[in-house]
């Protein structure tokens, strides 16, 4: 999350039921792995940088992580078909459709902001905006990864000695994604106190 007062990440939720569906996954030419991307607004009051930073702290976007100023959920549907050969169980097909929501802050009176301060507030979104998509693209690259790994993944036994297999793969698999989340918001931890509108509002 990323609190109004206190510059920290920008809040990202992802699921282990999500990704290990990812891993659940059929050979490469049978898979497919689509998304989609809903954009939701959160209502900011406001014209001055500091009516807009106190109308945020008092209606920020709430989700399991806390308070913050703009995140990504994303729920999945999966169908997965399994094989079993006599010599063993194989993932035979996967249809895997991704649904993102991103909300963003949205001012509900930028016409009657200054000049100077509209530019700053549309700095400051699109830089959010930007935050969030790369979250995704982060989410995208794990997927197709897995997708391509868990094409790979056989069992000699039944097919649900093959579920077990791929759910203790996923936990890896899944650790190793947020670990990549988390170390990109670090990398950003700081970028939001430097922006224009953080600046004039600390003034």
């Amino acid at each position: 999350m990323l609190n109004p007062d206190r510059p920290r990440r920008i809040s990202s939720r992802i699921g282990a039921a999500v990704l290990a569906a990812l891993l659940a996954s059929a050979a490469p030419a049978q898979g497919e792995l689509r998304h989609t991307t809903e954009y939701r607004v959160n209502p900011i009051k406001g014209t001055t940088p500091a009516e807009l930073w106190r109308s945020m702290a008092a209606r920020p976007i709430i989700d399991e992580d806390g308070p913050a100023l703009a995140n990504i959920t994303h729920d999945h549907k999966l169908a997965v078909k399994t094989t079993n050969s006599g010599k063993g169980c194989r993932v035979d097909s996967l249809d895997f459709t991704w649904r993102f929501v991103i909300t963003l802050p949205k001012a509900v009176d930028e016409t009657g902001m200054s000049t100077a301060t509209r530019g700053m507030w549309r700095e400051f979104t699109s830089y959010l905006k930007r935050h969030e998509e790369h979250h995704r693209t982060i989410f995208l690259a794990c997927g197709k990864d897995f997708l391509a790994k868990a094409a790979k993944i056989t069992a000699g036994g039944n097919c649900r000695s093959l579920e077990r297999k791929i759910r203790k793969f996923v936990d890896k698999q899944y650790e190793a994604c947020m670990a990549r989340q988390r170390q990109f918001d670090r990398d950003e931890k700081q970028s939001v106190a430097g922006l224009a509108l953080r600046r004039a509002y600390r003034k």
